[in-house]
């Protein structure tokens, strides 16, 4: 079972790999590099303005470390026929599941690795830790997200509910308490804290996973689930096959769709009016594009770079939103519809041209409100 897995997970990269082409395309490499230059500048600056009695830091600090436990789900990789297919082999699948875990700790360890070293200089600034405790804060930090990986493991099998939940709310309290420990009082104070903890869920699990039978239904729930939210990001870049997206009602906005008259001419406006509105994919690239932007604008004093970033995300949403043309290609409705077909471009070109005046002017608010420089701002955003 062990190598059907690695089999599987190859099948799994590759798949991957033909979408990453997509992901990490020049335009999303740019503003990530200028998003991390900008962040690293005000970062550096704003670490060495701090010193101990800054107790936010501390507290920002060992939440972040906290949270950066729960990133990563267990990577199963179940799918739908396994519940028919792999039933004779459920005694052998807690082997396939160990190699998952085995596969799972890889991601969240760099993560996390990352996410600590991001915050060594403020826990340096802002408390008695130096930078060569960093290592016993990390060690810290991966024997919790094994733990956490292990009461995802029970997870997988029936009537363990109750007993994960309470491992789960222990696991909360203990990353807390040894984290604080770490940072407040000493380095080396919560690992041993961890290594206990860890024991105890490893006993656990073994307890569950020797009693109860495997849950295949939940099983391939919880990694659909996964696999979802890990093809919404890549939906952001490129279709992904088979993505259902979820549609809302949204009746707060139908005053939006309202203005829009009820004529022959405003078929196409209305139809994609109401795709962008209703459906979450395009309105929520726009939002979460609006969000990063405007944070980056926020944090930012460098007015140059202010400017790029602002024309770059506009770009970004305005080159994102192109794929919504084609979104009732696949009706034949449409195409029996008494209207020009120039219409639907008039009506895409429209969508996208309010929705990026939108932005820009929430953009253009941002900096004049951010900038010392009330001209430069303005000046800025009339560019």
């Amino acid at each position: 079972m062990s190598a059907f897995y690695k089999k599987r997970l190859a099948s799994h990269r590759s798949q991957m790999m033909k979408y990453m082409k997509y992901v990490l395309n020049d335009h999303f490499i740019l503003v990530m590099i200028i998003g991390m230059g900008g962040f690293g500048l005000y970062y550096s600056e704003f670490v060495k303005t701090l010193d101990p009695s800054f107790v936010l830091g501390k507290v920002i600090g060992i939440l972040l470390c906290v949270i950066s436990v729960f990133i990563g789900k267990l990577a199963t990789l179940m799918k739908e026929a396994d519940s028919i297919f792999l039933l004779p082999k459920e005694r052998q699948m807690l082997t396939y599941l160990k190699a998952s875990l085995k596969h799972s700790i890889v991601i969240p360890f760099v993560v996390i690795a990352l996410i600590t070293g991001v915050l060594m200089p403020l826990f340096v600034a802002t408390s008695h830790v130096v930078f060569t405790d960093y290592y016993l804060l990390v060690l810290n930090l991966w024997g919790l997200k094994l733990a956490h990986l292990m009461i995802q493991l029970q997870e997988q099998y029936l009537n363990t509910e109750k007993r994960t939940q309470w491992q789960l709310l222990g696991l909360m309290i203990v990353s807390v308490t040894t984290v604080s420990l770490n940072v407040i009082v000493m380095p080396w104070l919560g690992l041993p804290i961890t290594l206990v903890f860890l024991l105890v869920v490893d006993r656990l699990s073994r307890q569950s996973i020797g009693v109860h039978p495997l849950n295949w239904e939940k099983s391939i729930h919880l990694e659909r689930k996964r696999l979802k939210k890990i093809y919404s990001f890549i939906n952001l870049f490129t279709d992904v096959p088979g993505l259902a997206t979820d549609v809302k009602r949204r009746p707060y906005l139908d005053g939006l769709l309202n203005r829009i008259k009820k004529e022959q001419g405003q078929t196409y406006r209305y139809l994609y009016s109401r795709v962008f509105l209703r459906g979450t994919e395009y309105s929520g690239l726009v939002m979460r594009l609006t969000i990063i932007g405007s944070l980056i604008l926020i944090f930012s004093d460098q007015m140059m770079l202010n400017g790029i970033v602002g024309a770059l995300f506009i770009y970004l949403i305005g080159f994102q939103l192109l794929p919504m043309y084609n979104e009732f290609d696949y009706m034949l409705m449409t195409q029996l519809y008494p209207v020009k077909s120039s219409q639907k471009v008039e009506a895409v070109q429209s969508i996208i041209r309010v929705i990026l005046l939108t932005v820009a002017i929430l953009f253009s608010l941002i900096l004049v409100v951010t900038l010392e420089d009330k001209l430069v701002g303005l000046g800025i955003s009339a560019l």
